[in-house]
C-alpha cells in the first residue's frame, strides 16, 4: 500500500529488471553514452580507465621525447603541442583520453617506470572553463592550483613529508600502501590511532619544514594542516581566495610557494597537460592573445620565480589547426618560437600529431576493449559478437576514424538489436541505423471550401 500524501510518501525500491544483453554475454551496453572523458566517474565507459594504449603508440613515444626527463634526456622541452586534427569531424577523437591516460600513468608511481627511477614526477590535467572565464592569464594559474590539488599532487607532496617526518615511526610506515598513501598517511584520524599527534607535533614539523624552503609563512601553515586531503584543502584555502586574491597574489602561489612545497618533498618536475586550450584563445581579443602568451614565457620560460629557476614545469597545449593560426604573430612576437614554434616547419619538432584513427587497423581492438570489460562468459572474451568485423570497421569509417562518435553509433545500433531481437549485427545495420532520416512532420490537411463570388466589380466592368 502507498501513502498518496507527497510530504510523506517515499520512493520505493525498483524491482529486479531482466538484463537484456544477456544473450550477447554483456552485464550492460559497454559503449559510453558521455561524449567526454569524467575522470572522477565511478563508471569504467566515463572515466578513462577502457583505454587502448597501443592504437596511439606513435602518439605516446612523442609524448615521452618531448616531455619525459631521463637520464640521457634530464631536461625535456619546457612547452610542447598537441594538435588534434579532428576539429571538423566533430569531438571525439580520444586526446582528452589519452592525457587522461599519462596523468594516470605517471601518478601510479610518480614517474618511476617512465624515467627509469632516476626521476620524481607528477602530472596534473586542466581543462579550462569556458565562455571566457580562463581568458587572463590569472585565471589560468588559479586552474592550474585547482587542477594540482585535485589531482592529488600537493596531497603526495604532503604525504611525502609526513613520511620524512620523525614523527612517524619505521614500524607506522611499513603498514602504509605506497601506492595509495591517501587513507593513511592522508587520515588525521589513522595517525592518531596509531599515537601519532598530528595538530601539535606531525603538522608543526611539516610547517617548520616548508619554511625552511622558502615557502611564505601563512601558505606553509595551510599546507601543513590541510594539505593532506585534496577536498580538505580546497575548501579551507581554494575557495577563500577572491578574484582580487589571486590577480596579485595567485603567480607567488603558483611558480614560487607550491614548487618550493614539491622540491622539498624531493619531487622535481611537474607536467601541466592542458586540455581544450580553445577555451582560453577564441575568447581573447586581440590584446589579450599578446597580454596571455608574454605571461606564459615570463612564467614558465625566463621570468624571475622558482618554476623558471628550477624547470619545474611542463607545459603541454591542446590546440586545433585554428588556434594555431589566431595564437602564431602573438607567439612568434613573444620569442617563443625559439622554444616552441607553433607554425612552420620547425613545429614538428615540438609536436604531438594527433590524427583519426585508420578504420581497417583500429577498429576491432578498439571495440573489443569495450565489450571484453562487460563480458560475463570468459570463453567469450576476444569475440565481437554480436558484431562482425566488416560492422565495426563501417562504424569507424563512417565516422571518419574518430572513435568518439563510433562508440556512441555502435550504442545506438547494439540499443536497436535488443529492441529488435537482432542476433549478428551486419555491416549495412549499421550504415542503416547512420543514414536513417529524421522523420519529418507529416502535412496538415485543410478543408478549403471555395470562396463566395465578389458583390462588387471592382474593375467597373459590371
Amino acid at each position: 500500500m502507498t501513502i498518496s500524501n507527497p510530504l510523506l510518501r517515499r520512493p520505493q525500491p525498483m524491482p529486479a529488471a531482466e538484463n537484456p544483453y544477456a544473450r550477447f554475454g554483456l552485464t550492460q551496453n559497454p559503449f559510453p553514452d558521455s561524449p567526454t572523458i569524467v575522470p572522477d566517474s565511478s563508471d569504467p565507459r566515463r572515466n578513462g580507465e577502457i583505454y587502448r594504449a597501443d592504437l596511439r603508440a606513435t602518439e605516446e613515444a612523442q609524448f615521452e621525447r618531448l616531455l619525459i626527463p631521463r637520464p640521457g634526456q634530464p631536461e625535456p622541452r619546457p612547452i610542447a603541442l598537441l594538435m588534434d586534427y579532428a576539429t571538423r569531424r566533430g569531438r571525439g577523437i580520444g586526446k582528452t583520453a589519452f592525457l587522461n591516460y599519462q596523468r594516470r600513468r605517471i601518478m601510479a608511481d610518480l614517474g618511476d617506470q617512465l624515467t627509469g627511477g632516476a626521476y620524481m614526477l607528477l602530472a596534473a590535467h586542466l581543462i579550462p572553463e569556458g565562455g571566457g572565464r580562463t581568458r587572463k592569464f590569472w585565471q589560468f594559474t588559479r586552474l592550474i592550483a585547482q587542477a594540482l590539488n585535485a589531482g592529488n599532487c600537493i596531497a603526495w607532496a604532503i604525504w611525502r613529508l609526513r613520511a620524512f617526518s620523525e614523527q612517524i615511526q619505521e614500524e607506522i610506515l611499513a603498514q602504509i600502501d605506497p601506492r595509495d598513501p591517501g587513507p593513511t598517511l592522508g587520515d588525521n584520524q589513522w595517525l592518531q590511532e596509531k599515537g601519532i599527534n598530528t595538530m601539535f607535533m606531525l603538522d608543526p614539523d611539516v610547517e617548520r619544514v616548508l619554511i625552511r624552503a622558502g615557502v611564505r609563512e601563512k601558505i606553509a601553515r595551510s599546507l601543513a594542516r590541510d594539505g593532506y586531503a585534496s577536498d580538505v584543502w580546497e575548501r579551507q584555502f581554494l575557495t577563500r581566495q577572491s578574484d582580487y586574491r589571486w590577480r596579485r597574489e595567485g603567480h607567488f602561489l603558483v611558480f614560487d610557494d607550491l614548487v618550493r612545497l614539491f622540491r622539498a618533498a624531493e619531487i622535481y618536475q611537474t607536467l601541466l597537460l592542458v586540455d581544450e586550450v580553445e577555451k582560453i584563445v577564441v575568447p581573447q581579443n586581440r590584446q589579450e592573445r599578446r597580454a596571455f602568451v608574454d605571461d606564459l614565457r615570463r612564467f614558465f620560460i625566463d621570468g624571475p620565480f622558482q618554476s623558471v629557476y628550477t624547470h619545474f614545469y611542463g607545459l603541454l597545449l591542446t590546440i586545433h589547426p585554428y588556434i594555431q593560426e589566431l595564437w602564431t604573430p602573438h607567439w612568434k612576437a613573444a620569442g617563443l618560437d625559439r622554444v616552441c614554434a607553433v607554425s612552420g616547419g620547425a613545429a614538428q619538432a615540438y609536436t604531438i600529431y594527433f590524427r583519426p584513427l585508420d578504420a581497417e587497423a583500429t577498429a576491432v581492438p578498439l571495440v573489443l576493449a569495450y565489450l571484453d570489460y562487460f563480458r560475463t562468459p570468459p570463453d567469450q572474451r576476444g569475440q565481437l559478437h554480436p558484431f562482425d568485423q566488416e560492422a565495426v570497421v563501417e562504424a569507424l569509417r563512417l565516422s571518419g576514424g574518430v572513435p568518439g562518435p563510433m562508440l556512441t553509433l555502435l550504442r545506438l545500433v547494439l540499443e536497436r538489436a535488443v529492441r529488435e531481437g537482432w542476433e549478428t549485427i551486419h555491416a549495412d545495420q549499421v550504415r542503416a541505423i547512420y543514414e536513417s532520416e529524421i522523420p519529418s512532420e507529416p502535412a496538415e490537411e485543410y478543408d478549403l471550401e471555395p470562396l463566395p463570388p465578389v458583390r462588387t466589380d471592382l474593375l467597373g466592368e459590371g
